[in-house]
């Protein structure tokens, strides 16, 4: 639109200009070479190109078929199935050292002489006596007065037993020896045995994930819509004249 308004102004200073060209011409015709003549002329219409967006299609939904996903997978087939047997062993002999008792160990007594010795003591001959005796005092009084005797003792030497023999014993050890001897390591017997299973692997097909539908929704299509619409309509303008 500031087009078409620029336009119309440049076409209105046409038209002044055409105007004030045929005052100073003074009528049909134009005299003298420095006069500047206009004519009318037509002018044809003005026409300008609008665009704007459009909508050319909307958004729309649509349902997409997702095919199942398969894959391989390895699985075990048994082709002889695992057994147990049995296996006979025959006894196992091994020698060992064997410490046996040759001689038995004695045990004989000894016996110790007492020990001793010789103490010296004190023995009553014969034993401290009292009695009352009477006699007078210094005023002449009869008095009665209790008298004590010493016992007469002597020193006597005897022996004692401070420690009685003892009885003890001695012991001779026993005599050992190292002497092989043959041995059962392991009885006859039998023992069983597995043998595995021969297993094959196969390769099978498995599906992974099933096969679905789902809404897949496609965006709008937007174009660009253009028009022609008129700027300025046709008409007469004073055009200057070469």
């Amino acid at each position: 639109m500031q087009v078409g308004e620029m336009k119309r102004a440049v076409a209105a200073m046409a038209v002044l200009a055409g105007a004030s060209g045929s005052a100073m011409a003074g009528g049909y015709g134009c005299r003298g070479d420095a006069a500047v003549c206009y004519e009318r002329a037509r002018l044809p219409a003005v026409y300008e190109t609008i665009e704007r967006p459009v909508v050319l299609r909307p958004a729309t939904e649509r349902i997409v078929h997702v095919p199942a996903l398969t894959g391989t997978r390895l699985e075990r087939d048994v082709l002889e199935p695992g057994r147990v047997h049995a296996v006979p062993a025959p006894a196992l002999y091994g020698t060992i050292m064997r410490r046996e008792l040759i001689e038995p160990g004695t045990a004989t007594y000894v016996r110790t002489p007492p020990v001793v010795e010789t103490i010296h003591e004190s023995v009553i001959v014969r034993p401290g006596r009292q009695r009352w005796v009477y006699k007078r005092d210094r005023h002449g009084r009869e008095i009665k007065c209790l008298e004590r005797s010493a016992p007469v003792t002597r020193t006597v030497a005897r022996q004692v037993v401070v420690h009685p023999g003892e009885r003890f014993p001695v012991f001779t050890p026993p005599v050992y020896a190292h002497v092989p001897r043959t041995v059962i390591v392991r009885p006859a017997g039998s023992y069983r045995t597995y043998v595995p299973p021969v297993i094959r692997l196969v390769a099978r097909p498995v599906m992974l994930r099933p096969a679905y539908e789902r809404v897949v929704v496609d965006p709008p299509v937007y174009g660009v819509a253009r028009r022609t619409v008129k700027v300025r309509p046709a008409g007469m303008a004073w055009r200057r004249v070469p």
